[in-house]
């Protein structure tokens, strides 16, 4: 997330639910400048739950189903974290996960929905197919159809829950199995109700009930699943009824830490809200969806009123923030209910009122499109003055922060100097990489490995190189291509360590060196806390230890290590024989400066950017041991001035002057081809061009051939090999995961890069 000005307040949106994804886009339209907006959830992409059954149904595709929460984050210039929530603490204002360090709010929205609730039968979490969390349902049912020219296919398929989302499923199974197999299903639907859809009136149950039995589902009335084991289960401890797949589409369930988190609960586990969709003990809390429990107007756990209180939420929580009066919401008590029955028509319920018909059934695909098409096609917010948050200011800080209000606090001072004096804080120092290193060491980190004195010291003392042994050193610097600061601070090590790795050298110290941008000393320490969590577990997974730097404070965030090493091979000393067949090795896809420049104009998809982001966590270590296990001859890392150009430096380096690269073996990240067929490209793409010599029939048109000009972050490395050595080296790269091809080759009949497809 770039910021051009100071950052006064935290607002944290906890789950990408149908309430959350409304937050995001009316900040995207209007956005609060000062504020940072966080948006943490354990996907990139959300599900919209209304589509489910028509996908199931087969009306629908994946890409229809999601909505891309990067691609709104991105428009709301909003940090990204893809992680699981583990805890939250009211009071404190803190945010646990099991692998990363707290992270602060002054505001949170919580819009988590439930999840299954699983202990009340026995053996459910093992042999039930639970509809929610969706995404896991998705590939749990994707499994089921894969095996469907099989012979054990299944045929026989029970569900448990007798709601509305439950015969839905149901009668899209039904539709599912006919166009897949030409059959019927053996279907079954269990209820411990006396009756379907008891939320709803009677005669929609009714219809409902006629319209299954006349698909052959099988009901079972007043019937309460006890256990679940392989392909059957016990109704009542006693009857059993087998199957070949069992769906759960029972009442959801809370998450556990809510007990722990300090809020008000309801009887059932789920946040207690206002009518404002406030905590009722903690009003600078907001819950909306399946998580909130709304005390005054109770509602059943429907995706209606989820998607309702998005629009009310986005609003109390700007209002708030800014001190102003908020609406109060009771959600309506009927509504407008559409549920599909597999054959292009879907009841409409509202109260008493129940038809079918085709009319209904466009209606709801009409209702779902138009809803989804709300969170695409967004444009990158235009910034505004600063504002000033009368909401927060009125917030203490903790007691174990012992630091001003916001309009005192030292980071705002008009005294500040940007010479030396733009060094982070002592205090701001000392708490972040305290609690960075608590968490490293509780993840794994070898605690030899870590900063014995902080960031604080300004020079390191290093021991003497072995014996034999020359020292290589590095500098890389990143700025905020990814928003997640643990993330950030990860890549930023895989990135500067791999020109130690290109050298097939050794890393043994590195260096930090960091510029925050101004913020409360508070939201300051926990960006550092993050940053600095990541880079020093990559750093102990390399076996480099961090002995210093230099943490500054202005403009954005940028984040770099200086790296030392050692050697016992000098580059001039291995210039191969120019006859030799030399074979080039590159060991990761390209495309990363393409996705993340479409994604800084939300032209990329959640796909595209986590396969990207993958790539560039992805360490050099294991290639440069395997490149040094298997001989070898000349290695680079590929980075920001592209393949095209890196593969020219290293045949000059290897004393031939030009080198081949087939277009047809270059491994590329998910979606690049399209990003170029669509015109888009880095800044740097055409500087990258002009430094390179190429000779083909103009291959930056070829949609894959611009990718040799895409300037790549923490790019993999590129080897020159004989071509035995060649052929072993890619076998091993392969097995560790690599995604590693051979390229091309060395070619001293001509200078530059010539580029050939298929040969």
């Amino acid at each position: 997330m770039k910021t051009t000005h100071p950052i006064i307040g935290d607002l944290v949106l906890v789950g990408g639910g149908h309430a959350q994804i409304s937050v995001l886009r009316a900040f995207a339209m209007k956005p609060l400048p000062g504020l940072r907006l966080t948006l943490v959830a354990n996907s990139s992409r959300t599900p919209y739950s209304g589509m489910l059954p028509g996908y199931v149904e087969g009306v629908w595709q994946d890409e229809d189903l999601h909505i891309d929460l990067r691609h709104l984050a991105a428009a709301a210039n909003a940090r990204m974290i893809v992680a699981t929530v583990t805890g939250i603490n009211a009071d404190l204002k803190q945010i646990y996960f099991d692998d990363r360090p707290a992270l602060r709010f002054d505001v949170l929205s919580i819009n988590i929905g439930g999840q299954p609730s699983l202990a009340m039968i026995n053996g459910a979490d093992k042999h039930a197919i639970p509809v929610k969390p969706i995404a896991k349902f998705q590939n749990q049912f994707e499994t089921l159809m894969s095996r469907k020219s099989s012979k054990n296919f299944p045929k026989k398929l029970t569900i448990i829950g007798g709601g509305a989302a439950g015969c839905e499923l149901a009668l899209a199974l039904i539709t599912r199995w006919k166009a897949e197999t030409g059959t019927i299903p053996e279907l079954s639907l269990i209820t411990d109700k006396d009756r379907l859809m008891p939320q709803m009136t009677p005669k929609a149950g009714r219809l409902v009930e006629k319209i299954l039995r006349a698909g052959g589902v099988d009901i079972l009335f007043n019937s309460c699943v006890t256990s679940i084991s392989t392909n059957t289960l016990k109704i009542d401890n006693e009857k059993t009824h087998d199957f070949d797949a069992c769906f759960l589409v029972t009442q959801v369930a809370a998450p556990g830490w809510l007990a722990t988190s300090g809020l008000e609960l309801d009887s059932l586990g789920f946040v207690a809200v206002t009518a404002t969709l406030q905590s009722t003990k903690h009003p600078h809390i907001f819950a909306a969806g399946d998580i909130a429990a709304i005390c005054h107007s109770p509602r059943p756990k429907a995706g209606v009123f989820a998607v309702r209180a998005g629009k009310i939420l986005a609003r109390n929580l700007r209002r708030y923030i800014l001190a102003k009066p908020l609406t109060a919401w009771t959600p309506q008590k009927h509504y407008l209910a559409l549920i599909g029955t597999g054959d292009r028509r879907a009841i409409a319920v509202r109260g008493d009122v129940v038809l079918v018909g085709r009319l209904f059934w466009h209606l709801k695909c009409w209702i779902d499109r138009r809803f989804m098409q709300k969170f695409k096609n967004l444009s990158m917010p235009v910034m505004r003055p600063i504002t000033r948050f009368a909401g927060l200011s009125k917030t203490p800080l903790s007691k174990k922060d012992n630091l001003a209000l916001v309009q005192h606090d030292p980071a705002f001072s008009s005294m500040r100097c940007l010479g030396c004096a733009a060094k982070t804080s002592h205090q701001v120092l000392q708490a972040a990489m305290q609690d960075a290193v608590t968490l490293a060491i509780q993840k794994g980190a070898d605690p030899d490995l870590m900063p014995p004195y902080g960031l604080e010291t300004d020079s390191a003392y290093l021991p003497a190189p072995p014996s034999g042994s020359s020292w290589v050193q590095s500098v890389d610097i990143l700025s905020e291509i990814v928003s997640d600061p643990f993330l950030l601070g990860e890549i930023a090590t895989v990135h500067a360590l791999s020109d130690i790795y290109a050298s097939l050298s050794k890393p043994m110290f590195s260096l930090a060196i960091i510029n925050l941008p101004e913020t409360e000393l508070s939201m300051q320490t926990n960006q550092l806390t993050h940053i600095l969590a990541g880079a020093l577990l990559a750093h102990s997974q390399a076996g480099v230890r961090v002995v210093g730097g230099h943490t500054s404070e202005g403009g954005s965030l940028s984040v770099g290590f200086a790296i030392t090493g050692f050697t016992d091979k000098i580059p001039a000393e291995i210039i191969p024989d120019k006859d030799e067949d030399l074979r080039i090795i590159l060991t990761k896809p390209l495309g990363t400066g393409v996705i993340m420049a479409a994604h800084m104009q939300l032209q990329a998809n959640a796909v595209s950017v986590d396969d990207a982001i993958a790539n560039m966590r992805q360490s050099n270590k294991q290639a440069a041991d395997i490149f040094m296990q298997n001989n070898s001859i000349a290695a680079t890392d590929v980075t920001g001035f592209g393949l095209a150009r890196h593969a020219q430096n290293l045949a000059m380096r290897t004393g031939v002057t030009g080198c081949t690269i087939d277009l047809a073996s270059l491994p590329l990240l998910d979606g690049v081809t399209r990003l170029f067929e669509a015109g888009l490209k880095s800044s740097l793409h055409e500087q990258n061009q002009l430094a390179v010599t190429i000779h083909d029939e103009h291959p930056h048109h070829h949609n894959r051939g611009a990718v040799l000009f895409d300037p790549q972050t923490s790019g993999g490395l590129l080897g020159v090999f004989s071509a035995k050595d060649a052929e072993n080296a890619v076998t091993a790269l392969i097995k560790t995961g690599c995604r590693a091809a051979v390229i091309g080759h060395l070619d001293q009949h001509f200078a530059g890069i010539k580029v050939v497809s298929g040969g």
